[in-house]
């Protein structure tokens, strides 16, 4: 509804304007009259008029005095104003006020209603381009963040080379970045997929807004000149202004968000750092060297800040797949020794510590261990998928864990379940007799074992042991104890260090002929050609 106000000192003429005219019947409404400008001054700037409608002749204050005070405080208020004499002085005064019209009374209801008619519909196209401007302003406003990432990204990645089209870019989007000596840090919410495993993408997005939300009050508070901003990744990207003299104060500021953030959402998070870089345009290296102090997390751990001037001095070692270590797990793991798996894990874990090992090979290492350990009990006949604990996707859940000590953490707890899978399937497969030989054999396949040790360890006679062993198992005493020898001998084979014969006498046979027969009767081949087709 358009609000009219009329500015009178006749009051007959004023209720004349009131009452010949159906206001509402055009979307107007009168919301107040006055009978001179100073008291129309006063009531306009309470009710607010679109349209006043003013007699320019009034005591106390006229209509052109009402007309400049009030533009001053109203500026998009439309007047018209009414006057008894044709004065040409008056009328170009009032243009110059800017009135809208200029009525010579008395005044024809037909040409008020058209001139309001006329200023009504400006007024609503005025307020629908107003409306949709702010909508515009609300929505650039809204998505500024993600504008201002988005060229950010686009730096990094080298889509720009022209340095003052980026500085112009920037000015339009209002990024304070006008230094010519830069620092990148990235910000990595520690955990991130394990704390969002099940939240929906919009509640993933909140919660890396409210990360930055607080990392750029903190940057704020220390610096004019640098801002935070969303990667196409799950981390963000700070991007300050340094000076050479400067650096040591942002060791502060980094300590200060990691530890706003810890206080204010209860997470923490690990920065990586690079070193100061010259112009917009080398924030692309600037970028690599912070993701390069990044992946230290994983042997250095959470909760941390960390700088690649650090990290280019560590020198890491080149990392050999751990062979004799993954020999001894094996081995331990078909005698279900938990103590002795979770020692060679840990042996395993701080050797890639120690080597400075990168995320991808560390996850690669561990996931061919746990692959060889499953074709290992698929071999032995244990369905480990049975157990729905440990029925998993290890390239999927492998992804959750970000250093080195969560993945010993989750590697132990891998086998552990291991071993009670295979518990469980010799609980429910085998007696008491058939589970007792069978975890003989497997501690002791390398030393001259026979029926009759087997017997005397289950306390039967050797003829009721063999008996109840092949009914059980399928196989003889000596059949089971050849599988599993060779079994450790493919193992062993995987060594080129070690010669054919020393494989041989390290699972058990003396004979190295024999050992050659039973090698290709139970793997189909002899043992040199098993080898060369590793």
């Amino acid at each position: 509804m358009i609000k009219v106000m009329i500015i009178d000192d006749e009051h007959i003429i004023r209720t004349g304007i009131r009452t010949s005219i159906d206001w509402n019947s055009y979307g107007m409404a009168v919301v107040g009259e006055a009978s001179n400008g100073k008291e129309a001054l006063e009531k306009a700037l309470e009710v607010k008029p679109d349209i006043a409608i003013v007699d320019i002749r009034m005591p106390v204050m006229d209509g052109l005095e009402f007309t400049r005070l009030i533009k001053e405080k109203m500026p998009d208020m439309r007047i018209i104003i009414v006057s008894g004499y044709d004065d040409f002085t008056y009328a170009k005064e009032a243009l110059r006020l800017g009135v809208n019209d200029y009525l010579l009374k008395p005044i024809g209801a037909d040409e008020l209603i058209n001139l309001t008619k006329k200023l009504c519909k400006e007024i609503i196209e005025e307020r629908r381009e107003q409306d949709t401007e702010k909508t515009l302003k609300n929505i650039f406003t809204e998505n500024l963040p993600y504008l201002q990432s988005h060229l950010i990204n686009s730096i990094i990645k080298g889509e720009y080379i022209d340095e003052n089209f980026i500085h112009q870019k920037m000015d339009e989007l209002q990024m304070k970045l006008s230094g010519r000596f830069f620092e990148v840090a990235i910000i990595d919410i520690d955990d991130f997929y394990l704390i969002t495993e099940n939240l929906s993408d919009l509640e993933k997005e909140k919660l890396k807004a409210s990360v930055k939300i607080i990392a750029d009050d903190v940057l704020k508070s220390w610096t004019n000149s640098g801002g935070v901003y969303f990667s196409e990744f799950d981390f963000l990207i700070a991007v300050i202004n340094v000076k050479k003299s400067g650096r040591k104060e942002l060791h502060q500021l980094y300590s200060k968000i990691k530890n706003e953030i810890r206080d204010r959402l209860n997470l923490t998070v690990t920065i990586g750092v690079s070193d100061m870089c010259s112009g917009i345009l080398n924030l692309s290296e600037a970028y690599n060297k912070a993701l390069t102090a990044l992946r230290s997390k994983v042997f250095k751990g959470k909760n941390k800040v960390l700088y690649y001037e650090d990290s280019k001095r560590q020198n890491p070692l080149p990392v050999i797949y751990p062979s004799e270590d993954e020999k001894e797990l094996l081995d331990s793991l078909k005698t279900m020794k938990i103590d002795k798996i979770n020692s060679v894990i840990e042996k395993i874990c701080t050797n890639l510590s120690n080597h400075a090992a990168d995320e991808k090979e560390v996850k690669n290492i561990c996931l061919r261990l746990i692959i060889i350990a499953t074709s290992v009990l698929e071999t032995l006949g244990v369905n480990y998928r049975k157990n729905s604990v440990i029925d998993f996707d290890p390239y999927r859940e492998i992804e959750k864990y970000e250093t080195i000590a969560d993945i010993e953490a989750w590697l132990k707890q891998i086998f552990s379940n291991f071993v009670d899978a295979l518990q469980n399937y010799k609980n429910e497969k085998y007696s008491g007799i058939a589970k007792i030989a069978i975890q003989y054999i497997e501690e002791n396949y390398f030393k001259d074992i026979n029926v009759q040790q087997l017997a005397a360890v289950t306390c039967v006679t050797p003829n009721y042991f063999s008996r109840v062993f092949k009914r059980e198992t399928g196989k003889s005493f000596t059949e089971w104890l050849n599988t599993v020898r060779i079994e450790m001998a493919k193992m062993y084979l995987k060594d080129p260090k070690l010669r054919i014969y020393e494989v041989a006498d390290k699972v058990g046979y003396n004979d190295y002929k024999i050992f050659n027969f039973n090698f290709k009767k139970y793997a189909g081949c002899t043992p040199k050609e098993y080898r060369e087709n590793i």
